[in-house]
C-alpha cells in the first residue's frame, strides 16, 4: 500500500514540471512593461515550442503578483548584467497557438 501511494504521489508531482518547452539560454534583447501587469521581452534566437503565432515577444503575465515580481526582477537582473536566461514556456497568450509564448519560469544561467 505504501509503495502504491508513493508511486501515485510521485506521478502527480511530475505534472508540476510539465512545460511546453524552453526558450534556450539566450540574452534578453529588450523589456517592455504594460499597465495590465504584463511584461513583454524580446530574446533573439528564442525557441517557440508551442508554435505560437506571434514570436516578436515572449510574455510574462501577472507581473503584479509576488511570483510575477520575482520573475520580473530576475528578467531585469539578466538584462542589466547581460547574463543568459532560460525561460520555461507554457502555451500562448490567446490560447491554442494564437498570441505570444507565455513565460512560466525564469532561470538565470
Amino acid at each position: 500500500m505504501k509503495i502504491l501511494l508513493t508511486l501515485l504521489i510521485s506521478m502527480i508531482s511530475w505534472g508540476v514540471f510539465a512545460y511546453d518547452g524552453w526558450s534556450g539560454a539566450n540574452k534578453i534583447g529588450s523589456i517592455r512593461v504594460y499597465s495590465e501587469a504584463k511584461v513583454y521581452i524580446t530574446m533573439p534566437g528564442a525557441e517557440n515550442p508551442k508554435e505560437c503565432s506571434s514570436t516578436n515577444f515572449l510574455m510574462l503575465v501577472n507581473a503584479d503578483t509576488d511570483v510575477g515580481k520575482r520573475q520580473y526582477s530576475a528578467l531585469l537582473t539578466a538584462y542589466a548584467s547581460g547574463k543568459n536566461v532560460d525561460l520555461a514556456l507554457t502555451g500562448c497568450s490567446n490560447g491554442g497557438t494564437s498570441g505570444y509564448p507565455l513565460i512560466e519560469q525564469v532561470w538565470l544561467k
